[in-house]
């Protein structure tokens, strides 16, 4: 489908579409040694070739020659590495052949096995089920919590650990890859004296026959009962009845028993063609071997075909990969790989101060090509760690504008704050006990209750003598407590649903519903929120999860299946043929990058200790020293780290560019400087990145330039008109200081709004509220403003948190160094100021704990001053409630870090206290006191002034107790207040802003260009 704009004559644009066929496929062309492979012959084909050789291309043709001599398609097994290759390939094939096809096999190994099993099943017996890693863990978990296994000593303090589960389904995945069963262990365990193997080979036979006993396997004991079921001559003239070639994509990958099982299957007479790259192999870690290939070629016939040249590389990268490979002990069957000429390319290794630098500069990068016509969806990063590497690049690249795309398979669901509230409600549901308050307080203030910190503290005032889950369920239908009640409801049906043997997947969606989080975050992500969209991902994956899950049900499914999830590092999804659409910049690791490529390449994040990572410590079950009798040695493991390095930088065709930091934590990986490359020091963020900021922020220099010709500027002009009518906001001088529209001082329905902040500004210097609060033209204010912004955030945090001292002081050491000193001794001195407002706080706030309603509460009133109709709006730093003979009555506390306190005569004009003070008469605060409208005396708080240890409160009348102030008259009345809200009405209703003297001259940014104090220096 092709687009294009057509003009319609009234100045308007439409968008044209049509249909066009797909482009036409690139004919395949074979080298001479591809030629060989397309050969049809009985007997084993091992085909070798380095990355870039046309394996893949090969693999197609293999199978396409195979269909075309007559043998049908579902007679031919294709087996990939994981169910996303081996769907890549089946649209491959399928595409290529251009016709209908009759049940094609595309698999894995283990899926053929598991297919094989399964067919000599008899048809009354329950189906074999596959145990995947987390689930297998969790069988070995609850097998040693009973087991009878005699361990050592030195080991029996580790048997209800985590870590120890998964390091002994490590030795028992390797024990199986090696067909070896419990008699071998034994055997082994009584030649070294080795007491730990010997409890090994006890453990796995008790684990054998649970596995027995409920049906289940797990992946490396399925292909050893697939060959010993081969053995027989009905399963095996089954499957060679079945198939009449198998065809196999990164055999290097296969560990010793799934390349035994190819073997046993090649001998049965069925024709293997196998394809790998030895100088790939870096999944040791799951029992990969390179010498175990060269089993295929024992058997007859058999012939090696080898791949030499590389048609995916420019010279440049190929030289930087054979820069590498030079470096690397070459493993068996491994060809000399060679570069054919091709279009230019470039290899570039740059070194960064920061990691924000190196992150922007990539965004630079990539930005950049996409400028020079490369697709965002031919470029990649590729880092080598997935939670700790992936996710930040991926939020911090999209930040900077650039469209990127990580696989679902890649999310870790349990880190996502959506998807961890609903494990951990679902949690409290399996325990089928009601939660405790502490609990059901943690699952109110979760993504799925909403309630922030101030309303959960209402929440416990209303519940009054009640637990909080039973007070949750007892709430009023229609109460402003409508959320926490359908919260509570759903997860006491859900835990009711577990007890009866409901399903997981059922309980999870109840709680998904049960109130409006769905729908929010929906609109947030219409709304363009890449945060809503990525909980939105994770809860689809949550689904899905529970979904592919053999049928989870009741209490203990439940357990089982949170455990799963919280026991991964990286989940793998292999449900889903398709997981990215192509459109962005494709962000993966270096392990997950196997069997792909792009034009261009950044590999990123190529720190020491990193990349390559640390050496692993000595482990309590090593499968290396249980079942070899020695442990990888440094060097070993840091040549696989340098495979998977190379790996990585082999993904490049033409643009290949490494990048790593070099500041005070860490230094650039070795690796780096391995490429033949030099790399270079590169220090700060980009000089002018391509983003629409920065081409914004250069036409308007171009444009204010007065000196720049007149032909540059209208081109400037012009261009950002256009930029603004593509909805580049900021390209519209309507969003530009000084040159946009102004609104008026009233509304169309003649309302005027003003805070009380606006009120004393206006009435102080009506022309310095223009400057700073209507146009925008106020200069930072430096330390003063930033102390205070903080000493009020720590004081609302207490509030709504109850936070101690020593928790308040905790926060501020985290804090402090964001503001900027002018000398190291006013630091101090700050500091231990802060830390004596702090000190006053937490005392004051232990004496007023029980009166609190509000903190931060912003306000809107409408109130009526003779001719006006003024709308009072501000927020409030707390509102209290206390008790009076005359009844409750509403008391306002502004905070204030000041140092002098006001005068008599400043308090009790205060414009401020008296605005809270008329809102809070007039109703601002009926949700949160409702009925209480008489008030009570308002009061600063000021914080820097000690009277007694607390800090200094001072008050203000209330209107009504002094309604004038001093021998003033009342113009509009009834109150004082009321008339400096008509004043201040008529001053902006006028539009006119004269310069006023007072003491606001002293901090005014003005000053220079003020009239009045123009004529004081005169």
């Amino acid at each position: 489908m092709q687009g294009s704009e057509v003009s319609q004559g009234c100045g308007c644009m439409v968008a044209m579409w049509k249909l066009v066929p797909p482009p036409p496929l690139t004919p395949f062309v074979p080298t001479p040694a591809q030629r060989a492979v397309l050969d049809v012959r009985p007997g084993v084909t091992l085909v070798v070739g380095g990355p870039g050789t046309g394996k893949t291309r090969a693999l197609v043709e293999a199978v396409l020659t195979r269909v075309r001599a007559g043998i049908p398609l579902g007679e031919i097994a294709i087996l990939a590495g994981s169910r996303q290759a081996a769907q890549a390939l089946r649209r491959d094939v399928v595409g290529r052949l251009g016709s209908a096809q009759t049940s094609p096999v595309f698999t894995t190994v283990h899926g053929l096995a598991l297919g094989i099993l399964r067919q000599q099943q008899p048809p009354d017996e329950e189906p074999w089920a596959l145990l995947r890693g987390p689930q297998q863990e969790e069988r070995i978990r609850d097998l040693l919590e009973g087991s009878s296994t005699p361990w050592p000593d030195g080991l029996r303090g580790a048997l209800g650990t985590t870590g120890f589960a998964r390091q002994l389904r490590e030795v028992l995945a390797r024990t199986r890859q090696r067909s070896l069963d419990e008699e071998d262990l034994r055997r082994l365990a009584a030649e070294r004296g080795d007491a730990t193997l010997a409890s090994v080979a006890d453990f796995l036979g008790e684990y054998l026959t649970i596995g027995d006993l409920e049906h289940t396997l797990d992946y490396a004991e399925l292909v050893f009962r697939v060959r010993l079921l081969l053995r027989d001559d009905g399963p095996a003239a089954s499957l060679v009845s079945q198939f009449r070639a198998i065809v196999v994509d990164d055999a290097h990958d296969l560990d010793p028993a799934q390349l035994a099982l190819l073997t046993d299957i090649a001998r049965l007479g069925v024709s293997t063609v196998a394809f790998a790259d030895p100088s790939q192999l870096v999944s040791t870690f799951r029992g990969a071997d390179a010498g175990a290939l060269e089993g295929l070629l024992s058997v007859g016939p058999s012939r090696l075909v080898t791949l030499g040249e590389s048609m995916r590389h420019c010279v440049e990268v190929g030289a930087a990969l054979e820069a590498l490979r030079r470096r690397l002990p070459r493993q068996p069957l491994e060809p000399e790989l060679t570069f054919a000429a091709g279009a230019p390319g470039e290899v570039t290794v740059s070194v960064h101060d920061s990691w924000p630098a190196e992150v922007a500069h990539v965004a630079d990068r990539l930005r950049r090509a996409a400028a020079d016509g490369e697709q965002w969806s031919d470029m990649a990063v590729i880092t080598r760690a997935g939670r700790a590497q992936l996710a930040p690049f991926a939020s911090a690249l999209a930040r900077l504008g650039i469209p990127v795309e990580v696989a679902a398979d890649e999310l870790v669901v349990a880190d996502d704050e959506v998807a961890a509230a609903l494990l951990a409600a679902l949690a409290v549901a399996a325990t089928g006990v009601p939660p405790d308050d502490d609990t059901a307080a943690a699952l109110l203030a979760s993504p799925l209750g909403g309630l922030d910190a101030l309303q959960l503290r209402r929440a416990r005032r209303d519940a009054g003598e009640l637990a909080l889950f039973d007070w949750a369920l007892g709430v009023e239908p229609g109460s402003r407590w409508e959320g926490v009640r359908a919260l509570a409801t759903a997860l006491d049906g859900v835990a009711k649903s577990l007890t009866d043997g409901g399903a997981v997947g059922e309980a999870l969606w109840s709680l998904w519903t049960s109130g409006g989080l769905p729908e929010r975050l929906r609109q947030e992500a219409l709304d363009g929120s890449r945060t809503a969209h990525r909980h939105l991902d994770a809860v689809v994956e949550l689904f899905e999860r529970a979904a592919r899950e053999p049928v989870r049900r009741g209490r203990f499914g439940a357990q089982t299946f949170i455990r799963a999830l919280e026991g991964e590092e990286i989940p793998a999804d292999t449900g889903r043929e398709s997981t990215l659409s192509g459109r962005g910049v494709q962000l993966t690791t270096a392990h997950r990058a196997k069997g792909r490529e792009w034009a261009r390449v950044c590999v990123v994040g190529v720190q020491e200790g990193r990349w390559p990572r640390a050496t692993p410590g000595a482990l309590l079950l090593d499968p290396g020293i249980l079942l070899d009798g020695l442990p990888p040695t440094v060097a070993e493991h840091i040549q696989q780290e340098r495979r998977l390095f190379a790996l990585a930088c082999s993904r490049a065709r033409t643009h290949l560019h490494v990048s790593a930091v070099d500041g005070t934590d860490e230094q650039p990986s070795r690796f780096v400087s391995e490429l033949g490359v030099d790399p270079q020091s590169v220090l700060g963020l980009p000089e002018r990145p391509l983003t629409a900021p920065a081409l914004v922020g250069e036409l308007r220099r171009v444009l204010a330039d007065e000196q720049a010709p007149t032909v540059a500027r209208r081109g400037a002009a012009l261009r950002l008109a256009t930029l603004a009518r593509r909805q580049v906001a900021s390209a519209s001088p309507d969003r530009w200081w000084g040159a946009r529209q102004l609104e008026p001082p009233t509304r169309s329905d003649g309302q005027v709004r003003l805070s009380g902040s606006a009120l004393a500004d206006l009435l102080a210097c009506p022309r310095q509220y223009y400057l700073r609060r209507r146009v925008g033209a106020d200069a930072d204010h430096g330390f003063a403003a930033s102390f205070g912004t903080m000493l009020h955030r720590l004081a609302q945090e207490a509030q709504a948190e109850e936070l101690d001292l020593e928790a308040m002081r905790a926060r501020l050491d985290e804090r402090w160094d964001t503001l900027e000193f002018a000398a190291p001794w006013q630091a101090t001195a700050e500091r231990r100021a802060a830390d004596e407002v702090l000190e006053r706080l937490a005392r004051w706030l232990e004496l007023h704990r029980d009166t609190l309603v509000g903190q931060e509460e912003a306000f809107e009133v409408p109130v009526t001053v003779g001719r006006h109709q003024v709308v009072l709006q501000g927020t409030v730093d707390r509102l209290d409630v206390v008790d009076t003979d005359d009844g409750p009555r509403l008391r306002v506390i502004d905070f204030k870090t000041t140092r002098k306190p006001p005068t008599a005569a400043e308090l009790a004009g205060h414009v401020q206290l008296g605005l809270y003070q008329l809102a809070a008469a007039e109703g601002a605060f009926e949700s949160l006191a409702p009925g209480v409208r008489a008030v009570e005396a308002p009061a600063l708080l000021l914080l820097r002034i000690d009277q007694s240890g607390l800090p200094r409160v001072a008050e203000q009348s209330t209107l009504q107790a002094r309604p004038t102030l001093g021998d003033e008259p009342l113009v509009v009345g009834p109150s004082w207040m009321h008339d400096r809200l008509a004043e201040a009405a008529e001053l902006l209703e006028r539009g006119d802003f004269p310069a006023i003297e007072g003491p606001q001259c002293r901090l005014c940014s003005f000053r220079a260009s003020c009239p009045v104090w123009t004529e004081e220096l005169s």
